[in-house]
């Protein structure tokens, strides 16, 4: 009897940052970063990059999509003097962080870069762009300022990168970004990366890309799974009460979202007024400097709580963040997405806990839609009607009045308000103040 062959188990060994060829100069960089291992997005955009090639790249909020572009910027242009990359943010807060990735990796080695953005003085720019920047770093509104004051050429821009381009476009950016690709040569690089794939997304990709390889990191659509969600069913009255349970049993640092720039300095007031005195707010009325200045005190532990709106709060990407409360659902259910990506990024744990009021159903619905799967609304105690337990028929009088009483028949029970999906929402009693 002939003995089995011995079955042959194989490993895929993940690339390396060495496997990469990068600059052995550059490559330091990456290890006192403190870059262990690629993430997915790196592992797969780099290498492309580096062969010149266009991409389409959809992640998940925290992939670590920024160094997927620079890296290869910093590699091509490296030893070259004359600015021939841009690359275009949504939001100051985004081009902000970008810059920070360009000084770590770029500027050791002597490749310059510069921000424009809104709310800073145009002499500021004039002063940044007479260095010859290698890479300019911009909003598209305030690049098109530049491009119409004659302060900026793009003819010989070798490789454009859209950094969140499906946002760029939601916030009515599509005819600036028509008017900066314009000017650009047309045997450019181009990378573009975006969280979601919409119909406006691949129009665009259609246009301005030429012959792309695309890739897909997990489900841009789905949060990572090493986020825990909560959904607490509570009203406007002991919304703040609630919030405060949350911020006084939470030891780490958190991320508040609200619906608008009154709520979230209205929110921060309130919180201030209630002895939270190590919260601060965001949003795009503030000044320029404020904005920085209070992005910097909550990367720092000065403050522990940030409280943002959706178009300052998505530009934000803050290690360690232990909690995301959604105070306001937001407007739209992908929105949902990129707000809890705050936390739970490369893999690490977080907590994200939204607020939900009668009037959020149709949101909730979307959301489960969104994620593909029923969400569990809870309450805040084990106070209230158990949806569980409520007769087919509960809407109809429990007694019959008699035609000779005066009493009135029992008031029918108001049906508890249900997201979708049959998922149970449990009334609570409002809190007394």
């Amino acid at each position: 009897m002939e003995n089995d062959a011995p079955e042959q188990i194989t490993t895929e060994v993940k690339p390396t940052w060495d496997d990469l060829k990068l600059n052995p100069e550059l490559l330091e960089l990456v290890h006192q970063a403190g870059y262990t291992s690629m993430t997915a997005v790196q592992e797969k955009s780099i290498p492309q990059a580096l062969d010149g090639k266009d991409l389409i790249v959809s992640a998940q909020t925290g992939s670590g999509k920024a160094a997927a572009f620079v890296l290869p910027l910093v590699e091509k242009l490296k030893g070259r003097e004359g600015t021939y990359a841009v690359i275009l943010a949504p939001s100051r807060e985004i081009a902000l962080q970008t810059q920070e990735v360009l000084k770590t990796f770029g500027a050791p080695l002597g490749v310059r870069s510069c921000v424009l953005i809104g709310g800073i003085q145009m002499r500021n720019d004039d002063i940044a762009l007479a260095t010859y920047p290698q890479i300019i770093v911009a909003t598209p509104g305030r690049l098109c300022d530049h491009l119409d004051r004659g302060n900026i050429w793009l003819e010989y821009i070798e490789v454009v990168v859209l950094d969140e381009a499906d946002r760029m476009l939601d916030m009515g950016f599509a005819d600036q970004l028509n008017r900066v690709l314009q000017d650009m040569p047309k045997s450019r690089q181009t990378l573009l990366f975006s969280a979601t794939f919409s119909k406006d997304v691949e129009s665009l990709a259609r246009r301005i890309l030429q012959n792309p390889v695309r890739i897909e990191i997990g489900s841009a659509r789905k949060p990572a799974q090493s986020i825990e969600q909560k959904f607490i069913f509570t009203d406007e009255k002991t919304k703040l009460r609630a919030l405060q349970k949350i911020l006084a049993e939470e030891k780490g640092s958190i991320f508040i979202f609200t619906r608008s720039k009154v709520g979230a300095s209205k929110l921060w007031r309130s919180l201030r007024s209630r002895g939270f005195y190590d919260a601060t707010h965001m949003h795009s009325d503030l000044r320029q400097k404020d904005r920085e200045q209070a992005l910097e005190d909550f990367k720092a532990g000065t403050y522990r709580v940030m409280i943002a709106t959706d178009v300052i709060g998505r530009g934000i990407h803050v290690e360690g963040v232990a909690h995301v409360v959604n105070y306001d659902l937001p407007r739209e259910p992908s929105e949902y997405i990129h707000r809890i990506g705050r936390t739970g990024r490369a893999d690490a744990a977080g907590k994200a806990t939204s607020l939900v009021t009668a009037t959020d159903r149709l949101t909730v619905k979307g959301i489960e839609k969104l994620i593909g799967r029923t969400v569990e609304i809870e309450g805040m105690d084990s106070a209230g009607d158990d949806r569980n337990h409520h007769s087919a028929h509960s809407d109809r009088p429990t007694q019959k009045p008699s035609g000779k009483s005066h009493s009135k028949p029992h008031a029918p029970k108001k049906p508890v308000p249900t997201p979708s999906n049959g998922t149970v929402i449990k009334r609570i009693t409002p809190v007394q103040k």
